[in-house]
C-alpha cells in the first residue's frame, strides 16, 4: 500500500509552533615568532569588541583586562573595560575602569559622560553633575555631554540650565535630534507650545524614524486641544515603535476624545499590557543592581524581552544567565528555542543538549529534540526521544501528542514498504 503522507504533512505545518512550545603529512616548519605584547593587546582588545557585540559581557571584560595589563597606559582600553563591566552588570568595577581612564586621560570626555550615566544609576547625582560640568568645560564641542547635563538638570526641576545645556549640544552638533526633542520637553513643561513644536519639529526632520520624536510633538498638539492632529503623530509613533506604551496610551486618549472609543479603549489595552512588561523589566534591573549573579533574574528578564519580540535582547540575558549558572537549563532551552525561531538549526539541537546535559529530566528539550528529529524525518530518534521525555513528565500533552504522530507515520511508513 502507497505511503500516505497527509500525517506528515500536517505535523510539519505545525512544526514552528511545537517547536516553539517544546522547544597529511607535512614537512616541518620553523618555529613561529614570539608574539609581541602589542599584538597580544590588540588581538585581546579586538576579541573584546566582537565579544561585546555579540552579547558574551562576562568574556569581554576578561578579553579587555588581558588587553589592559598588556597596556596599561590606553585610556581608551580601559574605557572599553569599564563598558563591558556595566553590560555585564559589574557596576563597582566599571567605576573604577572609568576613574582610571580619566586619570589617564582627563580630558576625555566620552568616558567622564558614560561615568556620569553609571553615576546616576548608583544614586549618585552630585557625581554626576561634577563628571558632566568638567566634561563640557574640557571639551564644549563634545554635544552629548551638553545634553546628558542637561537630562540630569531637567529631572531636578531645573529648567532654564536644561535649557542652555541642550543648546550647548545643538551648537556642538545642530542636527541632534535627541537635544531637540529634549529642548522641546522643557518648553513642553514650561507650557510654551509654540517653542516645544518647533523644538520637535526640528528633532523630527533629523531623525523621522524616532517614535519618541513624533510622539512628542502629538503631546505638544494634545495639550493645545488640537485632538486630531494629536491623534495622527500618536498613530505613527505607535506605527514606528510597536512596543512603545506610552504612545499606545496617547493615542488611546487622543482617540476617546474624538469619539473614536472602540480603537481608542483597544490602545488603552495594548498601553496597559505593554506599561505591565515595562515594569517588570525596570524591576527586574534594579534588582539586579543588587544580585548581579542571579542567574534566575537575567533568565527571568530575557522570556519578559522574547514575550516582546525582542530576541536579540532576549537572548544576550539567556547568555547572561548561563555565564552565571552553567547548569541553567531552562536558559539553555530557551536560547534553542530563539536560534530555532531564526533558523539556526544547528545551534538550537546544541542548545537543547545542553540543557540536557544540565538537567537529564528536562522534558521540554526532550520535547524540542524530538520535534527536530521529526523535520529531519528521522522518525525513530523522535519516538525514542519523546518517551524519554515521557518519563520524567509523564502527564505532558504534547510529548504524548506528537509520539502518537510520530508511531503512526512510522507504521504507515512500514506498511507502504
Amino acid at each position: 500500500m502507497p505511503f500516505n503522507s497527509e500525517i506528515l504533512r500536517f505535523f510539519l505545518q505545525r512544526m514552528p509552533v511545537l517547536l516553539l512550545l517544546g522547544i597529511t603529512a607535512c614537512r616541518e616548519s620553523p618555529p613561529p615568532e614570539p608574539v609581541v605584547a602589542p599584538v597580544l593587546e590588540l588581538v585581546s582588545e579586538t576579541n573584546g569588541d566582537r565579544l561585546v557585540r555579540a552579547g558574551r559581557y562576562r568574556e569581554a571584560v576578561e578579553a579587555y583586562r588581558r588587553a589592559v595589563s598588556r597596556k596599561p597606559d590606553s585610556a581608551d582600553l580601559y574605557r572599553k573595560l569599564a563598558e563591558a563591566c556595566v553590560k555585564n552588570e559589574n557596576l563597582p568595577q566599571a567605576v573604577d575602569a572609568y576613574e582610571r581612564a580619566i586619570v589617564l586621560q582627563p580630558d576625555h570626555a566620552k568616558a567622564r559622560t558614560e561615568l556620569a550615566i553609571l553615576f546616576t544609576r548608583l544614586d549618585r547625582y552630585s557625581d554626576a553633575f561634577a563628571m558632566l560640568e568638567r566634561a563640557v568645560q574640557d571639551r564644549p564641542d563634545y554635544a552629548w555631554a551638553h545634553m546628558v547635563l542637561g537630562l540630569l538638570h531637567f529631572r531636578e526641576g531645573r529648567y532654564e540650565e536644561a535649557i542652555i545645556a541642550y543648546q550647548g549640544a545643538i551648537e556642538a552638533e545642530p542636527a541632534y535630534g535627541e537635544a531637540w526633542f529634549n529642548l522641546g520637553e522643557v518648553h513642553l513643561k514650561q507650557n510654551d507650545y509654540a517653542a516645544a513644536e518647533v523644538a520637535y519639529r526640528r528633532a523630527v526632520a533629523a531623525d523621522s524614524t524616532a517614535a519618541r520624536f513624533r510622539n512628542g510633538l502629538g503631546s505638544s498638539f494634545y495639550r493645545r486641544r488640537d485632538y486630531p492632529a494629536a491623534a495622527v503623530e500618536f498613530r505613527r509613533a505607535a506605527q514606528l515603535d510597536s512596543l512603545f506604551a506610552r504612545a499606545h496610551f496617547n493615542l488611546g486618549n487622543a482617540l476617546l476624545r474624538t469619539e473614536q472609543k472602540e480603537e481608542g479603549r483597544r490602545e488603552l489595552a495594548i498601553y496597559k499590557h505593554l506599561d505591565e512588561q515595562e515594569n517588570r523589566i525596570a524591576g527586574m534591573k534594579n534588582t539586579l543592581l543588587t544580585y548581579p549573579d542571579n542567574a534566575e533574574i537575567y533568565h527571568d528578564l530575557a522570556v519578559v524581552y522574547g514575550q516582546r519580540g525582542q530576541y536579540r535582547e532576549a537572548r544576550i540575558r539567556y547568555l547572561q544567565a548561563i555565564e552565571r549558572d552553567s547548569t541553567f537549563a531552562p536558559a539553555y532551552h530557551n536560547l534553542g528555542n530563539i536560534y530555532l525561531r531564526q533558523g539556526q538549526m544547528k545551534e538550537a539541537v546544541r542548545k537543547f543538549q545542553q540543557a540536557l546535559r544540565a538537567d537529564s529530566t528536562y522534558a521540554l528539550s526532550h520535547l524540542a529534540l524530538g520535534n527536530t528529529h521529526m523535520l529531519r524525518r528521522q522518525y525513530d530518534l523522535a519516538i525514542d526521544r519523546f518517551r524519554r521525555g515521557l518519563r520524567f513528565d509523564p502527564d505532558n500533552a504534547r510529548l504524548r501528542r506528537n509520539l502518537a504522530v510520530a508511531q503512526e507515520i512510522m507504521a504507515k511508513s512500514r506498511d507502504g514498504r
